[in-house]
This record gives C-alpha cells, structure tokens and sequence, in this order.
C-alpha cells in the first residue's frame, strides 16, 4: 500500500495521500484549498534517500562506531 506525494498548482501546498488498492481511481484534491489541479512530486524517500544519506546516518549511530 503506497503513500504517494502530490503538489497543489493553486497552493503549491505539498501532501500524502496513502492508496490502499490500485483501483482506487478517485482523483486526489488539495487538502488546504480543495482544488483538484495536484500533480505527483517526486519522492526523495522513494528514490533512496538524496545521495545515499539515509545509509550513513543510520550506520553513524549505530553503536561501537566512533
């Protein structure tokens, strides 16, 4: 089940939106201003993480690491 993120072009204002099946077909709208003019953004957290970053923080705190 994804969370994909959209982007409002009235608003600009940024927002989840958690798809619990693929025929969920209904169009999403803006959260603040309720418009249905939203495009998909693309999702760092999707991509991996900008620059590997996700992988070396994590290991930064894991214990016995100086």
């Amino acid at each position: 089940m994804p969370i994909y993120e959209y982007q409002c072009d009235e608003c600009n204002e940024k927002f989840e939106l958690f798809v619990r099946s693929s025929k969920q077909r209904q169009a999403p709208t803006c959260p603040k201003c309720d418009s249905a003019k939203v495009h998909r953004a693309i999702s760092l957290f999707g991509m991996g993480g900008a620059s590997g970053s996700s992988r070396a923080s994590a290991a930064s705190c894991s214990p016995g690491f100086t």
